[in-house]
């Protein structure tokens, strides 16, 4: 089997893991802790869960500056520079300032659309060869990485729902033990960690949607794509903060 088909099996194994649930969670990503969800355990660890909503912010943030990188590329090959100088302005403002839930929703929507509006297009008919031998693999090792922090956060917001509401149950049914600070702060970490379980699983699939296709010019066209490890690799260099 060739070295491009052994690639693009790779790839089309994160799109088939992506779609399976719990089962697309195991790329070796460190999950965060569950801490402090409260009760009769004991007290709550306000701070801890506080800290748990802040790695989340982050995590979503780079995901998405990720999916954006890869959207960007596939736009300028297909001649649609307007659409990604757009983008990336966008994109700009988000990664300003990553704690900010504010502009990276602005740009989790900006992706989603992008993701869409490339669906429809003819790659055949759009996408200069020539660019695309130069910008696809990247383009995709992008959309790759993206999607496996996607999924990592995805799984961490739904364990950091369920611990933050039981934070709040405990902090309401003994107010005078934690403060006035730690409802409102327990409040926003729910706010945070909804917004990521409610959104992040259709970035997903849009991602994975567009990603198909751009696997299939790219086998089509016999242009070289970055394999699971790579992506895999990028992705955990990121999770932890490195520069590349």
């Amino acid at each position: 089997m060739g070295g491009n088909m052994k690639r693009i099996i790779c790839l089309v194994s994160v799109v088939v893991l992506s779609m399976t649930g719990a089962q697309a969670f195991g790329f070796g990503f460190p999950s965060l802790p569950s801490i402090g969800g409260g009760g009769s355990s004991g007290k709550v660890d306000v701070d801890a869960l506080t800290a748990r909503e802040g790695v989340l912010k982050i995590r979503v943030n780079k995901a998405t500056v990720a999916l954006a990188n890869g959207l960007i590329e596939v736009q300028r090959s297909c001649g649609m520079e307007a659409e990604a100088t757009k983008l990336e302005a966008i994109k700009a403002e988000a990664e300003k300032h990553p704690s900010d839930s504010e502009g990276t929703k602005n740009l989790c929507t900006a992706v989603n659309n992008a993701c869409d509006s490339m669906k429809q297009v003819d790659l055949e008919a759009s996408m200069n060869k020539d660019e695309a031998r130069k910008h696809l693999g990247k383009s995709l090792l992008f959309l790759g990485v993206g999607s496996l922090l996607d999924l990592q956060a995805s799984n961490d917001a739904k364990n950091l729902v369920a611990d933050i509401s039981n934070g709040i149950k405990a902090v309401q049914a003994s107010p005078m033990t934690y403060g006035p600070s730690a409802t409102i702060n327990l409040t926003s970490g729910l706010s945070t960690a909804t917004f990521v379980v409610k959104t992040i699983p259709g970035q997903i699939n849009t991602t994975v949607d567009l990603t198909k296709g751009l696997t299939k010019y790219a086998q089509t066209n016999k242009i070289e794509i970055p394999s699971q490890a790579d992506q895999k690799k990028q992705a955990n260099s990121l999770d932890k903060g490195q520069d590349n």
